[in-house]
């Protein structure tokens, strides 16, 4: 992770992005270009995925542990998927380093429970952990499926990152405490009181659009954005207008709801 200095803080507000599951910091390539000339970016491998694949944790914990040492000045987060599960916790355990919020195709808590129905079903769940211990390979192709489900004209872009995560597959134990942190983690009762941003895909078969009412029941200051033809990974597929999205958020000093 490059380190900020005063200078670069001073040029362009600092933006930590945070990526989901399985997946490594390249999958945000496709909004870069509109992004970098505003803000000074760092895009994060969590602990054994990516350029920190040899790095290891055993927890939420310790990959934030990780992480923030690396937190110079106060910055925007934006973590996507598992990615805003630890950008939760960041601001659990350090909200004083937080500007503002983006949650990406992200929850408080990814599987179902009583009163929570809007979520992942536990057995989902417990099918990825089950597979992955048999073929780690073929259970990324089947979340790679599944995160563009229904999402019209996806399998360009489907098969393009299957190859290049095939070619780099994170390390099987982080894989293995990411779902056991996405089969697990509940942050309903955190309080952000940060400006925060969720954008939803209205395709989402992960993170049900309809948790649009749980979230804003949980956090009475939650802007809301909803692409409405995209899947799990909407900065992807509607790169442009996640983007606009994005810049209009971190731009601005007002809340607004986008729906």
């Amino acid at each position: 992770m490059a380190e900020l200095n005063k200078q670069d803080v001073a040029v362009r507000e600092p933006l930590l992005v945070i990526h989901g599951w399985g997946m490594n910091s390249s999958v945000w390539e496709s909004i870069d270009k509109y992004l970098r000339q505003d803000f000074h970016i760092t895009y994060l491998d969590l602990p054994g995925h990516g350029k920190s694949r040899e790095v290891q944790a055993n927890s939420l914990a310790e990959i934030v542990d990780y992480i923030l040492p690396s937190i110079k000045y106060p910055t925007h987060i934006m973590g996507w998927s598992l990615g805003g599960l630890v950008a939760q916790e960041i601001i659990h355990r350090s909200p004083e380093l937080i500007k503002k919020v983006i949650l990406v195709a992200s929850t408080p808590r990814f599987s179902q429970s009583e009163g929570w129905q809007n979520a992942m079903s536990k057995d989902v769940l417990n099918t990825f952990s089950d597979n992955l211990l048999k073929d780690s390979k073929g259970t990324i192709k089947r979340f790679i499926s599944l995160q563009f489900m229904g999402v019209k004209d996806s399998q360009i872009i489907q098969r393009e990152w299957r190859d290049r995560l095939l070619k780099n597959l994170p390390a099987e134990q982080a894989l293995a405490v990411g779902l056991d942190i996405l089969q697990h983690q509940d942050f309903r009762q955190l309080t952000i009181k940060h400006k925060n941003l969720w954008i939803l895909g209205g395709k989402d078969r992960l993170v049900p659009v309809e948790i649009v009412d749980d979230l804003s029941k949980l956090f009475s200051n939650a802007n809301i954005e909803i692409i409405s033809g995209a899947g799990h990974a909407p900065f992807m597929t509607h790169s442009k207008q996640f983007a606009e999205c994005v810049m209009t958020f971190l731009t601005s000093k007002n809340k607004q709801r986008f729906y």
